[in-house]
């Protein structure tokens, strides 16, 4: 079993200056009599891993503190297979309501590396070398981007399960799972990409990784983001390693905050979760908020030119997606989001029915304000009702015409006393103050059709 031996640095503290931004790689860590093995279980690299590591920790300005395990893994061969629809805390019946639930086959992908820490011990798994030939890049690479892990995991930035970030977030949804990765994932970009630009011979470019995979792929699509929009937020902090420790530590409130950096916007008041009292068949079982990001990506992944969907998800200041079982007509979702104002609501709206309209979306023949965008063969039919009023756009959708309706009365009247309560509310405060948040009633409410 070949082992790596090596004396390393380490950090005993981190100190940051204010305005003082140092240029990665320029500071040493300071060094002292920790021995560190680095233990390649069941193979031999063609480099060496004590190399590699030594590199990470100066652009990283950490220093590995235990003994860290490689291991290799072969890529399974195999046929296609059906990605489940579902990422984070979008189900399947979220991704038919986002318009990206698809049943068409994918190909099977493999992580190129990955890092855990199991009874405080760090494990890097590295896809066999001649196996990343095929992705173009190289094992060299990849240990590189798995080595900031280790760092995060051995200076508790990062913990199994992630159990730290979740105290930072009133609730944990897909909306603050991207934030999170992104915020650690774009860190380990960060470094790998100085590492290549520096020390290595690679094509390798993180733009690489704002793209839009085909519909069948969206989960593997989605996944992706946060490696490129994490970098993005790195780099407008200045990207000093003790900036990229800050914000893991204290990340930002939303992917809105981490797609606008420097921006804080401040989530406006969601109306309650729509409840049908004695109907068995709409029971809300699950809760989500899907963010700026997803909105985004779910744009690019119907058609919408990036441009575009950037501009229609921008302004956004709340989400929530609720879930209902419906026993005998089909599961349904009602999915109210929240905007700075009501023309960038507008502008939403306007775009989600481009959205829907690429789908081929037509008018209902029993009511003038549902839309059905027909079963595919990829994807089954779904029945869409888009409010909007004033800073709200709201959407339901159903498997069934009858139920969008029901559920949308009901949504409407938990907006009804979300507007009472703030009218109360503002007749007994002083004026608002300004900002990204308000929920305000328009008198030229439309349904988006």
């Amino acid at each position: 079993m070949p082992r790596s031996r090596r004396t390393v640095a380490l950090a005993v503290a981190l100190v940051v200056l204010a305005g003082a931004v140092p240029v990665a790689g320029d500071e040493t860590p300071p060094a002292t009599d920790e021995t560190i093995d680095i233990e390649t279980e069941g193979f031999e690299p063609d480099y060496d891993p004590t190399t590699v590591l030594s590199r990470v920790e100066r652009l990283r300005d950490l220093s590995a503190t235990q003994d860290i395990t490689l291991h290799e893994y072969d890529a399974e061969e195999g046929p296609p297979y059906d990605v489940r629809d579902a990422f984070g805390g979008i189900r399947p019946i979220g991704a038919q309501a986002l318009q990206l639930y698809s049943n068409a086959t994918t190909e099977r992908r493999h992580p190129l590396g990955y890092t855990v820490e199991r009874r405080g011990e760090v494990h890097i798994y590295l896809l066999d070398e001649s196996d990343l030939t095929d992705h173009g890049v190289s094992q060299e690479a990849v240990l590189a981007h798995e080595f900031v892990h280790a760092l995060q995991f051995q200076h508790d930035l990062l913990t199994p399960s992630r159990r730290q970030f979740r105290s930072a977030f009133d609730r944990w949804t897909t909306d603050s799972r991207l934030v999170t990765t992104a915020l650690v994932e774009g860190d380990a970009m960060w470094v790998t990409q100085q590492y290549l630009d520096r020390d290595g011979e690679s094509d390798y470019s993180v733009g690489e990784y704002n793209r839009t995979l085909t519909r069948a792929a969206w989960p593997h699509s989605i996944a992706g983001t946060p490696y490129y929009y994490g970098y993005e937020f790195h780099e407008a902090a200045g990207s000093s390693a003790a900036n990229r420790s800050a914000a893991i530590e204290r990340p930002p409130n939303s992917t809105a905050e981490l797609l606008h950096p420097g921006e804080e916007i401040e989530r406006a008041p969601l109306p309650d979760s729509p409840e049908i009292s004695g109907d068995r068949n709409l029971t809300r079982y699950h809760t989500d908020t899907v963010g700026e990001l997803v909105v985004r990506h779910a744009l690019r992944l119907n058609g919408l030119r990036f441009a575009r969907a950037a501009d229609a998800a921008e302004g956004w200041t709340n989400d929530r997606m609720d879930y209902y079982a419906a026993d005998e007509t089909g599961p349904a979702t009602r999915w109210v989001t929240m905007w700075e104002s009501g023309d960038e609501a507008r502008e939403f709206a306007a775009a989600w029915r481009d959205l829907l309209d690429a789908s081929g979306a037509r008018d209902n023949q029993t009511s003038d304000d549902t839309l059905l965008v027909p079963a595919s063969d990829h994807a089954p039919g779904m029945y869409y009702i888009v409010e909007r009023d004033g800073a709200t756009v709201r959407v339901t959708a159903a498997e069934t015409a009858d139920t969008a309706a029901r559920l949308a009365e009901a949504a409407e009247n938990s907006a009804r006393s979300l507007v009472r309560d703030s009218a109360r509310s503002s007749a007994q405060d002083s004026p608002a103050h300004s900002g990204r948040s308000s929920a305000t009633s328009d008198p030229n409410a439309t349904a988006v059709r």
